[in-house]
C-alpha cells in the first residue's frame, strides 16, 4: 500500500515536470502550453508504440481538441515532436518517429 503512494506522488511529480517544461518553438502554439502537453501526454503511447506518427497528431490536436496553431503544421510539428522526446526522456521510453 505504501509502494502505492510512492509510485503515485511519483507519476504526478512526472506529469507536472513534462506539463511545466519549456520547449523550442512552443510559441508557434496559441492554446496554452498546459492543455496541449497533456493531450499529447495522453496520446504519448501510441506514439511510442507506431500507432500514430506526430503529423496525425498534430491534425488530431487541431480538430479534436481544437487546439489553435500560429503557424503551418509542418512547423507546429517540432515543438510536439520536442515535448514527445521529453516525455520520452522522463518516462525512460525510447521514441522513433514513423513517417506518415
Amino acid at each position: 500500500m505504501y509502494d502505492e503512494i510512492i509510485d503515485k506522488e511519483k507519476r504526478r511529480k512526472q506529469v507536472e515536470k513534462i506539463l511545466n517544461h519549456q520547449v523550442q518553438g512552443e510559441v508557434y502554439i496559441i492554446t496554452p502550453g498546459r492543455l496541449w502537453k497533456a493531450i499529447v501526454l495522453k496520446y504519448f503511447n501510441k506514439v511510442h508504440r507506431g500507432e500514430l506518427s506526430v503529423k496525425e497528431l498534430v491534425k488530431l490536436l487541431e480538430t479534436k481538441y481544437g487546439v489553435k496553431y500560429a503557424q503551418k503544421h509542418n512547423l507546429v510539428r517540432y515543438p510536439i515532436e520536442e515535448c514527445l522526446k521529453y516525455i520520452a526522456k522522463v518516462s525512460k521510453k525510447p521514441i522513433v518517429f514513423t513517417e506518415e
